[in-house]
């Protein structure tokens, strides 16, 4: 090389002290720059597809990732067989919310009931108390039942085996001194529709843990002429004073063929949860997200209509998460107005409102169903069900999960979305492994 050239790359010794220094001042700056957070991924377990849980999760995930630009946490919802198949997805991590219904989660939680002989699961935590759902007692129209205590010695479906609804029959079944075999057998259920007894004369009576109005009722008290029955006593007094999950609840009259008059009851109501090992920052995000957005959240479907910020923090069956703790954020002036994404035309329905036969719906919402919804007229196969989930507008937004699988963001629908709303982006899932129900949901 030329000596000339080389004169260039020389760097007196002199400049050493002052070059060390920059470096160093380049370096810190750098380093003191601020990182964008990774995006978090969580997912809901929820219910089956005919059901109202999957659609509550879904509106909680259409919340999320309208916003997950700002908030950095991306939501998918998976449907599951309900609130035992949830705590067993939570434990092994496959979902990291999950809805639970609240005498389920009160036995898990003490190691009683189904959960008798287990450890008392000490990791679950609270986020939000949600949306009521009824012990319906339905009788055939041919069984001459009128009251609670003439279902002694018929045929009953007592719900199925190791579910939520079980737990809420059998609750009642201990409060009123009956035992299984206070009854005479039922037939075996037909996969896929477990209450069609009630039609074809092979059932006299049937429990289910549901929300109201519900379309697989309206089904069987339009087409087989069946009645709901009041449960209430002294007996179902008693029981309410003795466990605090459960709630006096009255289903509204008019909502179904035939049904004049409004019905007493008791309900459980339907808990998200997580466990205490979740990190903060993301459960003060769902926090935050839901108080700042609850009107909008109440409008997204009929179940969720009266529910308040009071309501929804008023749980006590197990220990509130860390995130859920510090100060709550106070609501902000949108969110104490009507959303304009979700229109509407009248009142939501609620378990006191009036409705048409089977499931009213406002303009823009579905129509309210149970996690266990039984009729000819629900569907059977979630496989063909998650093709169409633009059919319920609480999901756009909401990234769709089916037994693990993304299946995508659903399509917007003209009665749920205004000029200008644009559906969420799907999102990476988190791992799941908890299968769509593809019988009449469970109770939950």
């Amino acid at each position: 090389m030329h000596p000339r050239a080389l004169r260039h790359l020389f760097i007196p010794s002199t400049s050493l002290p002052w070059l060390a220094a920059l470096l160093a001042g380049v370096l810190a700056g750098v380093l003191a720059l601020p990182l964008s957070a990774a995006p978090a991924y969580v997912t809901i377990g929820t219910g089956a597809l005919n059901g109202v849980y999957y659609p509550t999760g879904g509106a909680i995930c259409r919340l999320l990732n309208e916003d997950n630009s700002q908030n950095r946490l991306h939501c998918t919802v998976q449907s599951t067989a309900g609130s035992l198949a949830n705590l067993v997805a939570l434990a092994k991590g496959d979902v990291q919310l999950a809805l639970i219904q609240s005498d389920v989660l009160y036995h898990a939680a003490h190691g009683s009931g189904p959960f008798a002989g287990q450890a008392p699961n000490d990791q679950l935590r609270s986020l939000f108390r949600l949306h009521q759902e009824s012990l319906t007692l339905l009788a055939s129209a041919t069984s001459n039942i009128t009251t609670l205590a003439d279902i002694e010695g018929k045929r009953v479906d007592l719900g199925s085996l190791d579910s939520g609804g079980r737990a809420a029959s059998q609750a009642l079944l201990d409060a009123m001194g009956w035992q299984e075999s206070s009854f005479a057998v039922p037939p075996v259920a037909t996969p896929g529709n477990r209450l069609e007894g009630l039609c074809n004369g092979t059932l006299d009576a049937a429990f289910l843990v549901a929300g109201h109005p519900n379309q697989g009722i309206g089904d069987l008290t339009g087409r087989c002429k069946a009645r709901l029955i009041p449960i209430e006593g002294e007996q179902i007094d008693k029981l309410l004073k003795q466990h605090p999950y459960y709630q006096r609840s009255r289903i509204g009259a008019n909502l179904y063929p035939g049904q004049a008059g409004g019905v007493n009851t008791f309900a459980v109501t339907a808990e998200l949860v997580a466990l205490a090992s979740l990190p903060e920052t993301e459960v003060r995000t769902v926090r935050d997200v839901l108080t700042n957005n609850l009107k909008q959240f109440t409008r997204l479907h009929p179940a969720l209509t009266t529910l308040t910020l009071e309501s929804m923090l008023a749980d006590d069956i197990i220990p509130p998460h860390p995130g859920m703790q510090d100060a709550q954020p106070s609501l902000l002036p949108e969110s104490l107005s009507p959303s304009a994404a979700v229109p509407t035309s009248g009142p939501l329905p609620t378990d006191e409102s009036t409705g048409e036969s089977g499931a009213p719906s406002p303009e823009g919402a579905p129509a309210t169903q149970s996690e266990h919804a039984p009729g000819a007229t629900l569907p059977t196969s979630s496989a063909a069900t998650a093709t169409e989930p633009a059919a319920n507008p609480v999901l756009e937004g909401a990234a769709v999960e089916q037994g693990g699988k993304l299946t995508g963001t659903a399509a917007p629908s003209p009665s749920a979305v205004t000029s200008g709303e644009q559906p969420a982006k799907a999102t990476p899932p988190a791992p799941s492994g908890a299968a769509p129900t593809q019988d009449i949901a469970p109770a939950q």
